[in-house]
């Protein structure tokens, strides 16, 4: 195609309707367009114009209203053309025909290819009456004196800009036709079926045509019969005759061959529905309707397009339903849903549909109790509105969603149109219409639908007085507004003289304003009136109903309090649903009396009072999420973990997230320097240089007042002003607490006492108490106060730097104070205690006490991180808090103090270095533990409790790294001095026997690893009982020492109630639960209950990998698991696909000799030979056995798998001499007393190992081979089952291999 094309016209014309020639039309430019070809399709047929309804999938029907079309353009170019100043060259801009046509939409075109429609003009109410109005005589008198240049013009531009133009000619003799028959085309194609009538009609417009063109005529017999052969020859030739010498040019075989060729059966199918059949039917079939198109699409480009290129089946039959009329639905239930901006819709929608005897139920995710059952015959209907819009390229197609379209936007491209309602611009009763026709409704009285509905929201309010600017960065809110549109219209707003009142309260600056706003503008449809009243005064309040009853038309010769009282009778008299928005109406004496009756009213203030006369609804600050959301709306350049920050500091108070961000965006600082700025003068200065109104003001006259009603209380908040914002009252009323207060307040020796300051702080608004005990089992249980870290910045910025000093110093005592009286970080029973101090640490820089108590509070935390298997959190808290304390180390004059303080830093680089580990970070850890273990014994003796657990420590890093004879020896020292100094139930001394069993089972001992982890979990049990977090873990690993000694039962029994126990206590997504799951799946796999063990592997490695990361040992370690499932169940090629990033990964971290980098390439070894690749199969494991045997010595489990497995690969002979059954058999033979005295003689992998050698020598011909496998069979069977795959493997005679998952380090 160039940009100087001379293309084709192409007119399709039938003497009488139903012949097919619309459809022949539509699937011919469909597949010209197909291959390539830029295609305009025209409506011509002015009069019935039906062209469209073969696109329908494809287009917006609103366009066929709104977009003009070749009857808008002939009365355009007539009025114009008739005036004065009519300049003939003007012509050609308005017979061009892109102005007015459209593509359809349809991406799969090829490069180049397009199909246009031209409609016949917009499809309205009055497009009879445009069309009526053309006088085709008069047209072609008309202006420049020859209407035809219009058409001459016309034509060329179609030519210039379309490689083919198919024009839908209108039927019989008329001047409309003879526009398309003679002026237009270069190619008529004259349709026709083998009636008498139709015959002839159609010959003799060919026989009359006068052009000085010499227009190609192809004359197609439609609607051919192929159950009436004999009718349909003598049609044929009756045809034939009455169309001498056509098609021209052609002789009489050509001729003959080509009335065979293009002639369009007859199909039943197509005679139902406007469907086109380059979709409904099969490519490539004979006889159908599609290869009769084609052949006619030949005939019109001569060859040039000959077929229809083959379209995905499956988008084609994706797309064969959208051509399908839908029928009138029987479906009782309809699940209405639409977004959060629609609310006002979906109310009127679901009044119409329940109105119209449908049951309207919300999303299941709405309302959480709609059972299955209900939804499953249920239409869903979808209110669709400019917010909504994105969603139009989401997913695939939806052929069971209904679209109710509100706005005038783009129709989703995967909602069928026929599915569709457009009602934006429409009244009520259409709308209403259409809604229920969509759903196979059709209303009969729509008095009775529309009657007592809410208030149709495609009509503006009546009124809007005084509405502010809407808040074009509005964030979030989303359930607070729908919870409160709720209480407005339910009635669970308390009636105050009649009205539903609620009102927003809440501190200063939390968002009462903007979310009153926000509701004004999202409901306002639901309204005739909407007022926004200024209630700060009474006088304001009057001054604001003023203004309402101006626009209300009200004339009254009052004035003041009379007048704005005669407003509110006003509004109570009349019917109108009316929406009253009273702002900062802190005093409600004063505003009570001018409530009208009948309506919403919705107040924000800070005054309780309220709560006592309307619905009180608490305003809280944002969600952490709408906070980021906010900033990164604003700011440019800011990403979400900067505006975490950001947020975080300004405990997500919207005044002042608003104000940061703005200040952010004004200014371009940085994130960083802009904390800096408000850690060193506190938010209020920050916002001060924006908005010129000291947020600190809000806050300053009720601290003035506090201090002079109650020095005591003031000195409490001073000291919560250096603590985390949420504060136990178990801190605040506790004695260390009350020791600092007394000067202040002697009374204060009496508890009962202390909870009069609380309620002086609270009295003025400066906090919130919360006296609910906490859900979440933090320990605070007698409820807590909450105080905006911009309210304590504001009662820091009074006080001096020595001040402040001091509140810390005091603040630090009372957390040290309350720490766990002897409480071990580790004991579940004391995590509540500590997580409510933690936050607490950090607010008040614990990191820079030079108190031991403190800094032991800052160690557990760290350990606790550990614990809680948080490591990259807890890593970087522990760096920082080491680089601190060894500069205080090193400023430390004090000897005693600064051994105290040395101390502590190897303890908390001791617990840095478990989290590094966790990490997988090996030789970083056991770089750190080997320098702290040296000071340690140096300076604590190799008895010290902390010199035994950092042992235990590098022992595990050494176990990381892979070197399993070093961690032994050192475990099994360490375990023993335990025992020797602590005893043997010492929970030290059981996790340092865990420890050891750890070390024997990698050591290929896993029976002294079963003998140690089952007295340790029986102690454990005995004194923590089966729940305890350190017994689950024991039992985890008894249940590994089980599975590797082939006891796979008592495995899967015991992972499955430990799984239990775990998700009971530590929640589903722990990592203990998660890694829990993965060994459960394990033994299950070991079961040979393969689909279950599938299932637990990937749910675990998904939130493995969703929570922990791709790089944590855990989400590798079960993605290697994972793997080694799907290899048995058949996924040969996913298996070996993951199976390559583990060894990547293992490879890239842990080094080539690594076990775990081994392990993974002899289980790729199997996985390729499983797949047939047998060379690939021996060049992962002839290398791997070798090192195997170097690493970890010849008799460990993984070197004799290994050699078995290594055995297998070489039974398939290849070029290379040492492949072949001989060459197996002799390396199994190596390994047989290995293996026997290993594993025992009833062990799963010595069952393996007797299988696959009496399987190498039933191949060499050994006569006693077959005789030992149906004896195995039975030893197999007696352990493991009839069922078993290794019973099923035996009995198709394949070699059994051994996939080996390695274990926990």
């Amino acid at each position: 195609m160039t940009s100087d094309r001379d293309g084709q016209v192409v007119t399709f014309y039938s003497y009488k309707g139903g012949t097919g020639r619309t459809m022949a039309l539509a699937n011919v430019a469909w597949i010209l367009a197909a291959n390539g070809y830029r295609v305009l399709t025209i409506d011509w047929d002015l009069e019935s114009p039906g062209l469209h309804r073969f696109f329908q999938p494809f287009l917006d029907p609103r366009f066929l209203a709104s977009t003009s079309g070749v009857v808008d353009m002939i009365n355009l170019y007539e009025w114009d053309s008739s005036k004065p100043e009519w300049d003939p060259g003007q012509v050609g801009g308005y017979a061009s025909v892109q102005q007015h046509s459209f593509s359809l939409d349809w991406d799969h075109f090829p490069v180049g290819g397009t199909l246009d429609f031209l409609s016949a003009g917009r499809q309205n109410p009055v497009y009879e009456g445009v069309l009526s109005n053309i006088n085709w005589d008069d047209f072609y008198q008309n202006g420049d004196g020859n209407g035809g240049r219009f058409f001459d013009a016309m034509r060329a531009d179609m030519k210039a800009r379309y490689d083919f133009t198919l024009i839908d000619s209108q039927t019989g003799n008329s001047d409309i036709a003879g526009i398309c028959t003679n002026h237009l085309p270069d190619v008529l194609v004259d349709c026709f079926t083998f009636s008498g009538q139709g015959i002839e009609g159609a010959a003799r417009m060919a026989r009359q045509l006068h052009s000085s063109r010499d227009i190609r005529v192809l004359p197609v017999p439609m609607r051919v019969d192929p159950a009436e052969k004999h009718k349909a020859e003598i049609g044929r030739t009756v045809a034939m005759r009455e169309f001498a010498e056509l098609p021209a040019g052609l002789d009489a075989g050509r001729r003959r061959a080509y009335w065979h060729g293009v002639e369009v059966p007859y199909q039943a199918y197509y005679a139902y529905e406007e469907t086109l059949a380059t979709f409904g039917d099969a490519p490539g079939a004979p006889g159908t309707l599609l290869s009769a198109y084609e052949a006619l699409a030949a005939q019109i480009t001569e060859d040039r397009v000959t077929s229809m290129p083959l379209i995905n089946p499956s988008l084609r039959a994706q797309f064969v339903t959208r051509f399908e009329r839908k029928p009138f639905s029987e479906a009782h239930t309809v699940l209405l849903s639409g977004a959060g901006v629609d609310q006002v819709w979906l109310e009127w929608a679901r009044h119409i549909l329940t109105n119209g005897g449908l049951e309207v139920v919300p999303p299941p995710e709405e309302s959480g109790d709609a059972g299955e059952a209900q939804l499953v015959n249920a239409q869903h209907v979808k209110i669709i509105s400019r917010a909504e819009s994105a969603g139009q390229h989401a997913g695939g197609e939806s052929p069971e969603l209904r679209a109710v379209y509100t706005a005038d936007i783009t129709p989703w491209s995967r909602v069928p149109s026929v599915q569709s309602a457009f009602i934006a611009g429409c009244d009520a009763a259409t709308a209403a219409t259409r809604i229920l026709e969509l759903v196979g409704r059709p209303a009969s009285d729509l008095d009775v639908v529309l009657s007592g509905t809410p208030r149709y929201p495609g009509d503006e309010p009546e009124l809007v007085v005084n509405l502010p600017a809407r808040n074009a960065r509005f964030t979030g809110r989303e359930t607070n507004l729908l919870t409160l549109r709720e209480q407005l219209r339910s009635g669970s707003a308390v009636v105050l003289f009649g009205t539903q009142a609620v009102a927003l309260q809440g501190m200063g600056g939390v968002g009462k304003t903007q979310l009153a706003l926000e509701y004004a503008y999202r409901y306002r449809a639901a309204y005739d009136v909407v007022a926004w009243l200024n209630a700060d005064t009474e006088e304001s309040l009057q001054g604001s109903l003023r203004d309402l009853g101006a626009r209300l038309n009200l004339h009254s010769d009052q004035t003041g309090p009379e007048y704005a009282r005669a407003v509110v009778q006003e509004l109570s008299r009349g019917r109108r649903r009316w929406l009253l928005i009273l702002d900062n109406a802190d005093e409600p004496d004063a505003v009570r009396t001018y409530l009208p009756h009948g309506g919403h009213v919705l107040i924000t203030s800070r005054n309780k009072a309220w709560g006592e006369q309307t619905r009180p609804f608490e305003v809280d600050v944002f969600t952490r999420d709408e906070s980021i959301d906010h900033l990164v709306q604003r700011v440019n350049e800011i990403d979400r973990a900067d505006a975490d920050r950001v947020a975080e500091q300004l405990a997500d108070l919207p005044i002042a997230v608003a104000a940061a961000a703005a200040w952010l965006d004004e200014t371009h600082t940085s994130v960083d320097e802009y904390l800096r700025l408000i850690q060193e003068e506190g938010p209020s200065a920050v916002l001060t240089a924006v908005t010129d109104r000291p947020i600190a003001r809000t806050w300053d006259l009720s601290l003035t007042r506090l201090r002079e009603r109650d020095p005591a209380a003031y000195r409490l908040f001073q000291l919560c002003s250096v603590l985390a914002p949420e504060i136990s009252l178990d801190l605040i009323f506790s004695d260390q607490m009350a020791e600092y207060l007394k000067p202040y307040k002697p009374a204060l020796s009496e508890r009962m006492v202390r909870g009069s300051l609380i309620q002086q702080i609270n009295r003025l608004a400066l906090s919130r108490l919360d006296q609910r005990p906490a859900s979440s089992g933090d320990g605070d249980r007698s409820g807590r106060v909450l105080i905006h870290r911009v309210v304590q910045n504001v009662v820091r910025d009074r006080m001096t730097e020595e001040e402040l000093a001091q509140a810390r110093l005091e603040v630090h005592q009372v957390l040290a104070k309350a720490r766990p009286e002897d409480g071990d970080v580790t004991d579940p029973e004391h995590w509540p205690r500590f997580r409510m101090l933690w936050p607490h640490l950090d607010a008040s820089d614990a990191v820079y006490s030079t108190d031991e108590s403190v800094r032991q509070l800052l160690i557990d935390r760290i350990r606790y991180y550990y614990v809680q298997a948080e490591p990259i959190t807890g890593r970087s808290r522990a760096e920082r808090i080491a680089e601190i304390w060894r500069q205080q180390l090193a400023e430390t004059t004090d000897p005693e103090q600064a051994a105290t303080l040395r101390l502590q830093l190897l303890q908390l680089r001791f617990n840095l270095a478990n989290l590094i580990r966790d990490l997988g970070e090996f030789e970083p850890s056991r770089q750190i533990d080997e320098e702290v273990l040296a000071e340690q014994m140096r300076l604590l003796g190799p008895e010290h409790p902390h010199t035994l657990m950092t042992r235990g420590s590098y022992a595990a890093d050494l176990r990381g790294l892979g070197r399993y004879p070093e961690a032994l020896e050192l475990d099994i020292d360490t375990y023993q001095t335990w025992q020797d100094t602590y005893g043997e139930d010492y929970p030290r001394t059981l996790a340092a026997r865990n420890n050891l069993a750890v070390s024997y089972r990698l050591m290929g001992l896993f029976r002294e690893a079963g003998e140690h982890d089952k007295e340790a979990w029986e102690r454990r049990r005995a004194m923590d009982g089966d729940t305890n977090i350190w017994a689950l873990g024991t039992a985890g690993c008894l249940a590994r020492d089980m599975r590797d000694a082939g006891d796979f039962g008592r495995s899967a029994t015991l992972l499955k109630q430990t799984l239990e126990y775990l998700i009971d206590t530590r929640g589903p997504d722990s990592r203990s639960t998660l890694t829990t799951k993965s060994n459960y799946a394990v033994s299950l796999r070991s079961l040979g209950r393969i689909g279950e063990a599938l299932q637990l592997h990937q749910e675990a490695y998904a939130r493995l990998l969703e929570v922990f990361g791709p790089e944590n040992p855990e989400t590798v370690s079960c993605r290697f698991s994972l793997a080694l499932t799907l290899l048995n169940s058949g996924q040969g090629d996913q298996a070996v696909a993951e199976l390559l990033d583990v060894h990547e990964f293992w490879q890239r971290r842990l080094g080539d000799r690594h076990p775990y980098t081994l392990v993974c390439k002899t289980d790729l070894a199997i996985a390729e030979r499983q797949l047939g690749r047998f060379g690939d199969a021996r060049d992962w494991i002839r290398p791997t056995v070798e090192i195997f045997s170097e690493v970890l010595g010849p008799e460990h489990p993984y070197t004799l798998s290994g050699l078995m497995n290594l055995a297998i690969c070489e039974t398939e002979p290849s070029e290379d001499d040492r492949t072949g059954p001989a060459a197996a058999r002799e390396t199994l033979l190596s390994i047989a007393a290995g293996i026997r005295r290993v594993f025992g003689p009833d062990h799963p992998n010595t069952f393996r190992f007797e299988a696959n050698l009496a399987l190498v020598e039933e191949t060499l011909g050994v006569v006693s081979a077959d005789d030992r496998l149906a004896a195995l069979r039975e030893r197999i069977v007696l352990k493991l089952g009839e069922t078993h795959p290794l019973v099923d493997g035996l009995d198709r005679r394949r070699y059994l291999y051994r996939v080996i998952d390695p274990h926990q380090f």
